[in-house]
């Protein structure tokens, strides 16, 4: 008998699996719907079929939707664009939801369908429900106005994911009132609702969720940040460091990036070396960041340029690279040596080199607690010794913990856990 079962704006649906486990028709989505009646044995009226659930793309669901604030350019925004561009490649539908931004034309040429959305409280989905609706798959990021949306997206959608990327402190910290609590209420909800699950960055990043929120661990699912590989080639960089690289969005909640890069370089030119900061990036902190940069370095130290358009081509011309989350990665996996910063601690600024045995707490988690230090004379040292084999290793992890391949596989194994 065909599998045949009730979904939300139907009455009734073929499962997409059916054609590949039965031999009553071929080419199943492509018989009428007289013949699906007929064989079935059904009367209902009418019968339909979820568009596109013949092709089930590289994340294993017919049609995925991602819900952001915009296509500003982020880590988080680019790893989504890679992810779905991978899935619309290999025939499934991707649709990004979100505000205009420069990455929404490097989406486009993804493959994926981006329809800009202005996000408003009073309008959670402005204009668009319909268009979530017919998505099987809906990610909705866990920020600010974002996540008036995921009521009706729970209502709508069969399968949701909800994905935070920021640690319940930095939330508390940076964000005024009702959003923190706005946040909170998003994941109890996901958590709650059973056709829906909570996507985290890592074991540690877990573990901060579930404590801050009262959640049990085995509640949130990790989705590993990933990278196109094949368009990051590895150089190892072997010359003495020169140019020191932070590549950010210019943010409050990423000033700790600044602060590192412009001590590391003020320490080196104290030592008597050569070398010179720039900044790379665009936001609200720009200012903060020149204003610190005329504080802490001589004139012409330092060199302020925008959001660039080719992150990897830029951190690939470079010698030290200092930076946080997918930003790590990108350097590492291109053979530049990172110093990964943490919060800016009541002291000072602190910092880590980025070595293969502090990769599972400096990089594959980006919230992880790796041993810092304030020692900006003992940063160069360490930074300097890496060797070819240490930044070979570290590409070799970065494949193995943080390709497109192993996201993929990642989230379709937590959404297929999802009750629908």
């Amino acid at each position: 008998m065909v599998d045949l079962h009730a979904v939300r704006n139907a009455d009734v649906v073929v499962d997409d699996d059916v054609g590949a486990e039965l031999d009553l028709a071929p080419d199943l989505h492509r018989c009428t719907e007289e013949e699906i009646v007929g064989q079935g044995g059904l009367v209902h009226d009418p019968l339909a079929i979820i568009p596109g659930m013949e092709e089930r793309g590289q994340l294993g669901r017919a049609a995925i939707c991602c819900l952001l604030h915009s296509l500003s350019p982020g880590g988080s925004t680019w790893q989504w664009i890679r992810l779905l561009e991978r899935h619309a490649a290999q025939g499934g539908r991707a649709t990004i939801f979100a505000g205009d931004g420069a990455l929404a034309e490097p989406a486009r040429d993804a493959g994926i369908e981006v329809v800009l959305t202005t996000w408003d409280e009073n309008q959670a989905f402005g204009g668009a429900p319909a268009e979530v609706g017919k998505h099987d798959v809906a990610i909705v990021h866990c920020e600010q106005s974002v996540v008036d949306a995921l009521p009706r997206t729970l209502d709508i959608c069969e399968r949701v994911a909800l994905a935070v990327h920021v640690a319940p402190q930095s939330v508390i910290r940076e964000l005024a009132p009702p959003t923190p609590m706005k946040l909170r209420r998003a994941v109890e909800a996901a958590v709650a609702t059973p056709n829906a699950i909570v996507l985290v960055r890592g074991e540690t990043h877990r573990r901060k969720v579930a404590r801050a929120y009262g959640l049990p661990p085995s509640a949130l699912k990790i989705l590993p940040t990933s990278l196109d590989l094949p368009s990051l080639p590895f150089r190892p960089a072997t010359r003495e460091p020169r140019e020191a690289l932070a590549l950010t969005r210019l943010a409050p909640d990423k000033k700790d990036i600044v602060r590192v890069a412009v001590e590391l370089v003020r320490t080196r030119l104290d030592q008597g070396h050569r070398c010179r900061l720039t900044i790379a990036g665009d936001g609200a902190w720009r200012l903060q960041a020149i204003a610190l940069c005329e504080q802490r370095l001589p004139q012409g130290a330092w060199l302020m340029e925008g959001a660039q358009t080719d992150p990897a081509a830029r951190l690939a011309d470079c010698d030290l690279v200092v930076a946080q989350g997918t930003t790590t990665l990108e350097a590492a996996a291109l053979g530049r040596r990172v110093v990964v910063t943490r919060p800016f601690g009541a002291r000072g600024a602190s910092a880590t080199v980025l070595t293969p045995e502090r990769y599972d707490d400096a990089a594959r988690d980006p919230f992880g607690n790796p041993q810092v230090s304030e020692d900006f004379s003992r940063i160069w040292d360490e930074a300097g010794a890496l060797d070819e084999l240490a930044l070979t290793d570290l590409r070799r992890l970065v494949e193995r913990h943080n390709s497109l391949d192993a996201a993929a596989q990642a989230l379709d194994e937590a959404l297929s856990g999802v009750l629908t």
